[in-house]
């Protein structure tokens, strides 16, 4: 049996027949029902339950898609299988490591640059499929957003961006608890242009930045390109990125900045209680440390409410929060937004010299998109549809992949982080699954020193059966590879 985290919980919105499968599974996981034991009829299930024949059946069928049972003609289902649990998160760095030159560059550019292929299964970057997408709404936000359009094509937009965009960004982060008005956003190209122009604000090249091990892809190639030194720190999971090292590494340079996730992190995918974001906040206060706050999955928590960011805990502006609607809402409009803090009239002035604007017709669709009310209908069907395709992908991961593979559990965003035995590589794993048509991330592209090279990042935003062919295809490398 291979080990790893306690499955994510139920969401909200859940169909009925799934809310029941996945009590039947947690039966099956506490080892309540046994492999061999008679499942309740459909009859019975109605009865017990006072659900539909439909939702007793709908439950039957999908555990018997996991595998978990099985039906014998004429006499019912009986269980087949237990699923397949973890009791260990992944391994983490353990101690501080740095300051090193980031030098992500070579295996970022494969990383980012799926194979040569007319048809490639993309699961690299974290960015939700097309068929996850709003895109009909989308159209007839940017057929709306026209009207508005024809008076404003002739002249740049203000370089902070749209105000009416803006504004709706600024309700957003209300609701998330953040306090703050159009005038404290900056809009950008995605959460890259966001990160650059946050980091480029208080840091210069030869600088040292303090950086989560394992880290966002994304804040790693910014640091790169700025020539920036990183001090690497350990993420622990549920606790962020640990205080203790951070202190230590702070004593002994002059660390510029703090960069780091607290909710639905990337790629762990777990999520720091607000104690501890509170904690990390009054720690950068302190010391005067701006904290760089990568924020982009808060939104796709798989269950309760939508979690805290750092900046809602911030009340001397020494947070910076970067965030987008790119990754699973608009790739093609490629709208972020840095909230900057003390340094926003810098993050200002560096994007007038950046890109002077932003292009308005984007910003004016993803405006009526957000004001309309299309965005919470369209978050709603997310969340159930990325907690059914990571859960799916976890199992299959786990069911599939060579004995001892550790798997994260995450409670919201769509990337599962996938640590191999000893003996396998992240790239070579990579390079197998590029050959078969497949894009995946390797581990060292999350460490500014190249670490975790037993690793992969597997991103899951795209329907689920497409998702576990891709699996096995990786899987059967990954056999071949071992000579099993």
């Amino acid at each position: 049996m291979r080990t790893g985290t306690v499955d994510p919980r139920v969401p909200a919105g859940c169909p009925k027949y799934l809310k029941l499968a996945k009590d039947f599974e947690r039966q099956l996981r506490t080892g309540v029902l046994r492999i061999g034991d008679r499942l309740p009829s459909v009859r019975q299930l109605r009865e017990t339950h006072r659900i539909s024949v439909a939702t007793a059946i709908g439950c039957y069928a999908w555990l018997e898609r996991q595998g978990y049972v099985r039906a014998r003609p004429k006499s019912g289902f009986y269980v087949s299988r237990a699923p397949l649990t973890d009791t260990l998160p992944p391994a983490i760095a353990s101690t501080a490591r740095g300051p090193v030159p980031v030098r992500v560059g070579a295996l970022g550019t494969v990383a980012t640059r799926p194979p040569e292929r007319r048809r490639v299964i993309d699961l690299g970057p974290a960015v939700v499929g097309p068929d996850l997408l709003p895109r009909n709404r989308l159209n007839q936000s940017l057929r709306l957003a026209l009207s508005a359009f024809t008076d404003n094509a002739v002249r740049y937009e203000d370089c902070r961006g749209s105000v009416r965009l803006r504004r709706q960004i600024a309700r957003l982060v209300f609701r998330q608890g953040v306090i703050c008005s159009p005038e404290d956003i900056v809009v950008t190209s995605g959460s890259i242009e966001a990160y650059n122009l946050s980091i480029r604000a208080v840091a210069r090249a030869g600088d040292v930045v303090a950086v989560e091990s394992p880290g966002c892809f994304e804040i790693l190639r910014a640091l790169e390109a700025m020539q920036l030194r990183a001090v690497e720190i350990p993420h622990v999971p549920k606790r962020g990125i640990d205080l203790d090292l951070l202190a230590t590494a702070a004593a002994r340079h002059t660390i510029k900045a703090i960069l780091l996730t607290a909710t639905c992190h990337n790629p762990v995918g777990d999520c720091v209680d607000d104690g501890r974001k509170e904690m990390i906040v009054r720690f950068a206060a302190e010391r005067q440390i701006p904290i760089i706050e990568g924020d982009a999955f808060g939104d796709l928590v798989f269950s309760g409410e939508r979690p805290r960011p750092l900046k809602a805990f911030d009340t001397t502006g020494i947070v910076m929060q970067c965030s987008s609607l790119a990754h699973y809402v608009a790739p093609g409009f490629n709208l972020g937004w840095a909230n900057a803090g003390r340094w926003q009239p810098e993050v200002e002035r560096l994007k007038s010299f950046t890109n002077v604007a932003a292009a308005m017709l984007p910003q004016l669709a993803l405006a009526e998109f957000l004001e309309s009310g299309a965005f919470e209908k369209h978050l709603k069907q997310l969340r159930l549809a990325l907690w059914e395709s990571v859960d799916a992908a976890r199992q299959e991961v786990l069911r599939t992949f060579p004995a001892g593979t550790r798997v994260s559990a995450p409670e919201g965003g769509f990337v599962l982080w996938i640590q191999l035995p000893d003996g396998f590589d992240g790239r070579s794993v990579q390079r197998a699954a590029a050959a078969e048509g497949i894009h995946l991330f390797p581990g060292p592209v999350f460490s500014p020193s190249g670490d975790y090279k037993s690793f992969v990042r597997i991103a899951c935003g795209q329907p689920v059966e497409l998702l576990r062919s891709a699996i096995r295809v990786i899987a059967a490398s990954l056999a071949r590879s071992s000579g099993k």
